[in-house]
């Protein structure tokens, strides 16, 4: 059995826009997770598994991990290959994500890089509809590794990690959805599926003003213009924005980084910022704080986000 590295040693410091992906092999190619993902590395013994009736191909059984039974995911299956490659001891990848353990059967593991963010590329908009589960690419050692969106593939198996209504639409006392559609609100998030998912959410509770981006750096470079807009008219920066939503993981600039930046801003230093990760766990909500978010939330707590709005911009 082959231990993770402890996450108080691979997490790194906070708001530096780089990353640790972990590159391993699936069907002879390089595919990439980012390591604050990752519980534990071991190697796959079919004695601990069990297969279970009526699941998906994708998810054949369950796994038995520190005496827990945790979900166990075939990526063959889920990502589409037909190339498979027989090896002599596959490994699992147990993460915990959205508050949920599960693991991933994989051929093996090569290394841990670390990378900016900046070095990551953003799926083409046209394959990007036939590769849903693939969010981008980084191109280590003469090769690229695609980065899959691990987030994707348990909505899809579990219905309840998807961002649901919740208490999302249920208006506290005082507060109106015309007042909620008057905040003018920034979001960063870089998975297509997820961001969609978002926008219909929040307008679906009566926050429709919303401007979105596709990931850290197109959403601060709008910032900035913002910034200069406010400044040229001598207003308060309120007149422009209200509030920043935006994920963690996103190429060319991480959200971690993002708050940071704008915290440091002095002109866009006092709007509230929301980290909606599904990252968030006890670690990372030390490195939310330490770059000045105002509230960290892990998804798919979409009721929670819109109630952290409310408080953020009412005082509800």
């Amino acid at each position: 059995m082959v231990q993770a590295e402890a996450k108080q040693k691979i997490l790194l410091e906070s708001g530096t826009n780089e990353v640790e992906i972990l590159e391993f092999f699936l069907g002879g190619q390089s595919y990439g997770i980012n390591v604050s993902k990752i519980l534990q590395i071991i190697t796959y013994d079919e004695e601990f598994f069990t297969q279970t009736p009526e699941t998906p191909p994708a998810m054949p059984g369950v796994l038995l991990w520190r005496n827990e039974t945790i979900p166990f995911i075939n990526l063959y299956t889920t990502l589409n290959i037909h190339s498979k490659v027989e090896v002599e001891r596959p490994v699992a990848l147990v993460t915990e994500f959205n508050n949920l353990i599960c693991a991933f059967l994989i051929d093996g593991v090569n290394r841990i890089h670390r990378i900016s963010w900046d070095k990551m590329d953003s799926m083409d908009p046209f394959l990007d509809q036939f590769s849903a589960k693939v969010t981008g690419s980084v191109h280590v050692d003469d090769k690229d590794v695609l980065l899959i969106d691990f987030e994707y593939i348990v909505a899809e198996l579990f219905p309840a990690t998807k961002l649901g209504y919740g208490d999302a639409i249920i208006l506290p006392e005082n507060v109106t959805k015309e007042m909620r559609g008057s905040r003018k609100i920034v979001l960063a998030e870089d998975s297509p599926f997820i961001r969609h998912a978002i926008l219909e959410l929040m307008h679906k509770a009566g926050y429709s003003t919303v401007s979105e981006f596709e990931n850290g750096q197109i959403a601060y470079d709008h910032l900035m213009d913002l910034k200069q807009t406010i400044t040229e008219e001598s207003v308060d920066a309120t007149d422009h924005l209200d509030l920043i939503i935006t994920d963690i993981e996103m190429p060319r600039l991480d959200g971690l980084t993002l708050c940071r930046r704008i915290k440091d801003d002095t002109v866009l230093g006092q709007t509230p910022v929301i980290i909606f990760s599904s990252l968030i766990n006890e670690q990372m909500g030390i490195k939310c704080q330490e770059v000045g978010s105002d509230a960290h939330i892990t998804k798919p707590q979409m009721g929670i986000l819109v109630d952290t709005l409310d408080k953020l911009l009412f005082g509800k």
